[in-house]
């Protein structure tokens, strides 16, 4: 029922704060360091807003990067966090290397074959992608999905921690959440951690540890190797043309660049040969020629023709049938009387 419940809302299930806090216990980074945090799922954007504040307690300089695709939560995010666009993270533009934390709350749902889980994690921690090396990545994800995402996690990140979320919330979504560095390419995959994942997977809430309990484990949130240069929305809204229109003044070149272009002779030239009837087709529909010609309206139209023919194979003697498909113009004539074509 809560799998149904999780599909019915679009996946969507914000971090409780509560939940949050203890995540953020064991969350450490260094004074003055400066941090980017990145939510790839930010809903109405508390949870990284949550983490910005706990950094900012501790003295570092986090800069908070948000990423929703529902408008009216990355409207709510954009009130909270320093930088907020409103897409999928597929239509995302991110400089890489330049995030050192990632908290990743995917939507809980089944896409086609694979756990919408295992595709946000595959994408957004690839190799030499948006994560600088070392970054800290918590997902947050059901505990009967881990097994789906064990084997990437045990090939992209290291130190790797599992708790559950409290007895307060964990019974609704069986959440838990995981600890690790994103760690550099090439490594091979940590086969130990592969198989504890997927058999922490499989037991009861009771082999897990609770994010309450107080276990003295830290995680540092390490300082990025580049900055944080591009990070918009690769979909252009009509609002953003009209902005890019209102800065580049491009009306009025494109404008100036008609009224440039002139005629070497404005007197009406004949054709060398008459015109067939799909040249008046085609410059109809171009609209060089009026459509409107008294109480009748033309309209050029092309369709495809099929043709079909018996061929001889001069090798093998065989007969087969060729079938060629071949543009034809027409011009289409609307009137009282009726809808008539001009072949």
């Amino acid at each position: 029922m809560a799998r149904l419940e999780s599909e019915s809302k679009g996946g969507y299930y914000p971090t409780p704060s509560k939940e949050m806090a203890h995540i953020l216990k064991r969350v450490v980074a260094d004074y003055g360091a400066r941090v980017t945090l990145l939510d790839p799922c930010a809903g109405k954007g508390e949870a990284l807003r949550q983490a910005q504040n706990h950094l900012l307690k501790i003295g570092a300089g986090p800069v908070s990067y948000g990423i929703e695709i529902e408008k009216n939560r990355a409207e709510a995010a954009a009130g909270l966090l320093d930088h907020t666009i409103s897409c999928g993270y597929e239509d995302a533009r991110m400089s890489h290397k330049a995030f050192s934390f990632l908290y990743l709350n995917p939507p809980f749902m089944q896409v086609g074959r694979e756990r919408s889980e295992t595709i946000f994690f595959r994408d957004l921690t690839q190799a030499d992608s948006y994560l600088t090396d070392g970054a800290l990545v918590i997902l947050n994800i059901p505990q009967y999905v881990l097994a789906d995402v064990a084997r990437l996690i045990a090939i992209r990140l290291e130190n790797v921690k599992v708790y559950r979320f409290t007895d307060e919330n964990y019974p609704l979504y069986k959440q838990i959440i995981v600890y690790g560095y994103r760690k550099k390419a090439g490594t091979g995959c940590d086969t130990a951690l592969h198989q504890e994942l997927v058999w922490l997977s499989r037991s009861s809430g009771n082999a897990l540890s609770v994010l309450d309990e107080e276990d003295g484990v830290q995680y540092k949130v390490p300082e990025p190797m580049r900055t944080v240069e591009l990070f918009q929305s690769g979909i252009v809204e009509l609002d953003d043309i009209f902005q890019s229109l209102s800065e580049c003044d491009f009306l009025n070149k494109v404008t100036d660049k008609i009224k440039a272009v002139k005629l070497e002779n404005a007197k009406a030239q004949n054709p060398a040969m008459p015109l067939k009837l799909s040249h008046y087709a085609t410059a109809i529909a171009a609209g060089a020629l009026p459509e409107k010609m008294g109480d009748h309206m033309l309209v050029g139209v092309t369709k495809r023709v099929q043709t079909e023919r018996t061929e001889v194979d001069n090798e093998t003697g065989k007969e087969k049938e060729t079938v060629t498909f071949r543009p034809k113009s027409l011009v289409r004539v609307f009137s009282k009387q009726g809808i008539f074509d001009l072949e």
